[in-house]
């Protein structure tokens, strides 16, 4: 072998290592504790609909906010589609921590009041399904109001770095745009910490400002694509997206509590 193939050998050898130590270390931010988010999914029958909605808005808040008080948690949110949805949840809350230890406190919660439901509660509603998160990127992902449009969407990825990249460069300027237009006051992008298995591994909450808003969503979001659609780097993701994810079932829901 030459001199030359050998240096040409070594040079991609080290630039492989090198996009093999950076992926990492970029594509796992939130890695270095654990996930200090939640994200609790309910179902409730048609019969205890109505009355789940009341249990979480009233009872819940208050359990929420004494928690915060207390420094347990952080955040949180409640929310509750606008209608019934056979493959959809009915509430969905989150809930953030300070630290990894206010995720074991929830945990031993758990114990007795699966998904913080007591009694009452689960009378009423199903925790179906509970998810460790981390908000990977959001933009005033706490101004949150009643009134507003809550439209949540559910992804599978194949590859969580590529995913990852896919957001940044194809997700967030489109997002940004939206805001921009005056459509969208905030969003909230989560990523499952433990994405094997279904149903999603990443959980979109765009803001709408009201109804009027919402109602324009397609017409705005043909808009910013259009001026987008210079990009190089976003047009090759937008002709690439189809194999990146898959899109579950959307809810449009409203807030109910925080």
């Amino acid at each position: 072998m030459s001199f030359r193939k050998i240096v040409a050998m070594f040079i991609a050898v080290s630039a492989s290592l090198l996009v093999a130590i950076a992926t990492p270390a970029i594509a796992q931010e939130e890695l270095n504790d654990g996930p200090k988010s939640l994200v609790i999914q309910y179902k409730s029958s048609l019969t205890n609909r109505a009355a789940f909605r009341t249990y979480l808005s009233t009872n819940m808040k208050a359990k929420l906010q004494a928690m915060k008080a207390k420094g347990d948690i952080s955040d949180f949110r409640i929310f509750y589609s606008w209608y019934r949805q056979p493959n959809v949840w009915d509430g969905m809350v989150i809930v953030r921590f300070p630290t990894f230890e206010g995720v074991t406190k929830w945990n031993a919660l758990e114990r007795a009041t699966p998904g913080g439901l007591d009694a009452a509660g689960q009378a009423l509603g199903d925790p179906v399904v509970t998810y460790n998160v981390d908000l990977s990127w959001s933009r005033n992902p706490d101004n949150l109001r009643e009134g507003e449009v809550y439209y949540v969407i559910p992804y599978e990825y194949r590859d969580a770095n590529e995913y990852r990249d896919y957001v940044k460069g194809y997700i967030l300027p489109q997002f940004d745009g939206w805001m921009k237009d005056g459509a969208l006051t905030g969003y909230e992008l989560y990523l499952n910490r433990y994405s094997t298995g279904l149903p999603w591994d990443a959980l979109f909450i765009q803001h709408y400002r009201d109804m009027a808003s919402f109602g324009q969503r397609q017409k705005l979001t043909e808009h910013t694509r259009v001026g987008l659609r210079q990009n190089p780097e976003w047009k090759a993701w937008s002709d690439k997206k189809q194999g990146i994810r898959t899109e579950s079932e959307n809810t449009i829901a409203e807030l109910i509590a925080h």
